[in-house]
Parts: C-alpha cells; structure tokens; sequence
C-alpha cells in the first residue's frame, strides 16, 4: 500500500510540473510589424509643410506692405504738417506785407493785360492787400505778377511767379459775380491813402462811383493800348488829375482811397487786418 501510494503520489506531482516549452533553434522574438508611410501619407505631410511655408510667406508679406502703407501714411502727415506750419508762419507776414517796401519803387508793376503794364495805384509801404476778383463779362483778363497765396499749398510747395518785389497776391472768391478770375484788383490801403494813376496815359473820363457817396471813377487811355480803358474806381477827387490831363504810372496823383467800408463790406477784409478799403483797377475794351 505504501509502495503504491508512493507511486501514485510521484504520478500526480509529475503531472503537475509544467512542461518546458519548446524552442526551436535559432528562432527569434517576434516584432511588431512596422507600419510605413505610404504615398498617400507622404503627399499629405508634403501638402501641410507647403500650406504652413505659405502660411509664412503670406504673414511675411503681409507684414512688410502694412509697414511700408504706415511709412508712406507717416511721410504724408509729415509733410501735411510741415506745409501748414510752413503756410501759418509766413501768411501774416504777406498778408501785411503785399509788397516788399524795401525793394518796390512807386510805379511796381502788379499786373499786365493786353500790352499794358497795370502799376501799383498805391505806394508799396501803405498796402494792405492784393485782391483779384470777376466784375462782368466784359472786363480783360489780367496776369498777376507775383505769388498766389490763395494755391493750395500741397499743390504749390514750389513757389512760383516770384518777383524782386516780392509780390503777393490773392485770387478771391467770385462771390457769384461772372467774368474773368482776374478780371478786377482791389488794391487796398486805408482810407485818405493817396491813389495814383496806375498807367501813363490820359484821363478820358470821371464819373461818380455808383457804390459809393462822394467817390469816382476816373478813366484812363493808355499809351501802350489806345484800345482799352483803364478805370480806377472808389476813388476820391480830391484836387487829382482832371478830364484830358496826362498822367504817369506811379506818379500822378489821382486822388485818395474813398471810405467804402461806411457803406460796403469789402470782401479785401478777410485778407488784412482793418476793414478793407481799396482802389478798384478795371480793364474794358473800347467799342
């Protein structure tokens, strides 16, 4: 019984012992497979890196033409406030000073039309301003020596039509008059002020201002053009130049500046610092 139990017992415990397991010679460990990419995954990873490099191509760019509209926005403003500092700081100094006294002489010519030279009707030291404007249909054009402070100064930064006189003038606005910009100059000077014939010629004709109370137009033919007439307007015949008498440019006394300003709002006021009394200067044609 012993003897058989013992053999028993070594039966199970043989049973129970685990078999070795089997290795073949020279297998090796199994690996998990390895996916590699395909065309397809290649062509994606290529579309993504040539979207991001365009990505920053474009923010690159982007970038750059935002500076480079800043710069030129900056550059304006710059310009924008030095013309302005530039208009502000010389406008009272011509707006007092028309012409510069210092180098004008009496017979300064401001204007030209039709072969004829149109002198200052004033001394240069007593003017006040400059001021063309229309005055009908019939009047000549003329050509304003000088510079034109009523130019947009963007538009001017070069100065142009300078004169040894220095010579400025403005181009008012028409004030729903018809005819030529320059067809009419308001000279201004202040009432009293001496006015003198502007051309060297005879006075044909004086006859009273139809604006103004005790104030005449005195009418001039020039030697340069007998064809036209030159009318000097708001003008106060004060013991001046009669009908038929010869007169010179800058020399010949006319008469003095009327009081306009009792009566009329001279539009010159918005150009100098008083009320704007002036002298009139027309040019018609005969016939």
């Amino acid at each position: 019984m012993r003897g058989g139990n013992a053999r028993q017992a070594q039966d199970v415990g043989e049973r129970r012992r685990p078999a070795p397991r089997s290795r073949r010679r020279g297998s090796r460990p199994v690996r998990p497979v390895e996916r590699h990419p395909g065309q397809e995954d290649v062509g994606q990873l290529t579309e993504l890196r040539e979207a991001r490099k365009a990505e920053r191509g474009e923010g690159v760019y982007r970038r750059r033409r935002l500076m480079a509209i800043s710069l030129v926005i900056l550059g304006a403003l710059a310009l924008v406030f030095a013309v302005l500092v530039q208009t502000q700081a010389s406008g009272a100094t011509e707006q007092a000073v028309p012409i510069d006294p210092n180098d004008a002489g009496p017979d300064t010519v401001l204007a030209e039309a039709s072969d004829v030279s149109i002198s200052t009707p004033v001394r240069p030291a007593s003017l006040t301003a400059l001021g063309y404007h229309p005055e009908g249909e019939g009047l000549v054009t003329m050509v304003p020596r000088g510079e034109n402070l009523s130019k947009n100064a963007l538009l001017d930064l070069v100065k142009s039509g300078e004169t040894p006189e220095d010579i400025n003038y403005n181009v008012m606005d028409d004030a729903g008059r018809e005819g030529p910009r320059t067809g009419a100059l308001d000279v201004g000077a202040v009432s009293g002020t001496t006015a003198y014939s502007p051309v060297t010629g005879t006075v044909t004709s004086i006859r009273p201002d139809p604006t103004v109370p005790n104030a005449n137009v005195v009418e001039i033919k020039p030697d340069a053009n007998p064809d036209v007439r030159i009318n000097v307007s708001l003008v106060k015949s004060d013991g001046g130049a009669g009908v038929n008498d010869r007169v010179v440019a800058g020399m010949t006394r006319l008469g003095s500046v009327a009081d306009s300003a009792k009566v009329l709002d001279p539009q010159l006021s918005a150009y100098t610092s008083d009320s704007g009394n002036h002298v009139t200067i027309r040019i018609s044609r005969v016939g």
